[in-house]
């Protein structure tokens, strides 16, 4: 059995941001919610402001492959990181360390289609600029039910989570590059591992 630890289920909220949806309605010569996943390969990295303590944060970086429809996330600092397949529909947890890895469903993978903008309800909120970009604010629901705000670029990559007027996510580079195929392959000779389940 494998456990996610604290940090990895930041990373899986993460994750989970990343194909948030829900909230309210448009203005009439605007889109009526957002693309929340990234329309071309995109390489960023995040900060990951804890709920309660802004002096301890994280870093992660995700990488996007749009003809794939993968996904890599990786903790700064760790040698565990997550890869979703949203054509299998899997999340795959690797620990390198131990040579071990955890299959489970992805999360939102049935809401993950490219070309196609957030189902639901949203309300965009205005504009904003994080990491240097352009991004609408577009208040919704996350994956667990709760009111946040969430910039958007209109190619659908995600700067900015604030929840009750509190950054919980904020991008801090963004590469819009070509991202190779061997970032998201399982490494061969794994153990793979049951997840445990609460």
């Amino acid at each position: 059995m494998t456990r996610i630890t604290p940090a990895l289920g930041r990373t899986a909220l993460l994750a989970c941001l990343l194909v948030a949806g829900a909230g309210h309605a448009r203005a009439a010569d605007e889109p009526s919610s957002p693309y929340v996943t990234p329309q071309s390969d995109v390489d960023v990295t995040y900060t990951i402001y804890p709920p309660h303590d802004t002096s301890q944060t994280m870093s992660q970086r995700m990488r996007w492959s749009a003809s794939r429809m993968m996904q890599r996330v990786d903790p700064a600092n760790a040698t565990t990181y997550m890869i979703t397949d949203y054509h299998a529909g899997t999340l795959t947890v690797v620990n390198a360390d131990q040579k071990i890895k955890t299959v489970i469903p992805a999360p939102g993978a049935a809401n993950v289609q490219m070309g196609q903008r957030a189902q639901g309800s949203w309300l965009r909120t205005g504009v904003s600029k994080v990491a240097g970009l352009p991004c609408a604010l577009w208040q919704t629901q996350d994956t667990d039910q709760r009111s946040s705000e969430i910039c958007y670029t209109d190619d659908g990559v995600m700067l900015e989570v604030i929840r009750d007027g509190k950054v919980m996510v904020e991008a801090t580079s963004v590469n819009h590059a070509t991202q190779d195929a061997s970032v998201f392959e399982t490494p061969s000779g794994l153990k793979e591992l049951r997840a445990a389940h609460p």
